[in-house]
């Protein structure tokens, strides 16, 4: 196992640690703060996945779509829901592509 030191410096510990801080904030913040966590931890994840090799340029561009639109939230709720929807929709097609 992984001193103390190196753990913290770990981007798979680093997630976890956004993930839980981030569950526990939503229960304060407002109602879509927590899809907009979730986008910031996807963004993150690819990161890892891009850091390890297991990345494309499909994925990439999810994280682009993702870090040009994050703070859409801020001033139009609709528009995030409309990013939101955006990327569940490319995540299908590349998921499709796969199986094809």
């Amino acid at each position: 196992m992984k001193s103390t030191e190196s753990i913290l410096k770990d981007k798979h510990f680093q997630l976890l640690a956004f993930l839980i801080t981030s569950a526990r904030g939503c229960v304060d913040e407002p109602k879509l703060y927590g899809p907009l966590r979730l986008l910031d931890a996807a963004s993150r994840l690819i990161d890892i996945m891009e850091d390890e090799g297991k990345s494309n340029d499909e994925i990439l561009k999810l994280k682009e779509l993702i870090e040009e639109n994050i703070d859409v939230l801020m001033y139009d709720e609709e528009e995030f829901i409309r990013l939101l929807d955006e990327l569940a929709k490319q995540l299908a097609k590349i998921i499709k592509n796969q199986k094809t």
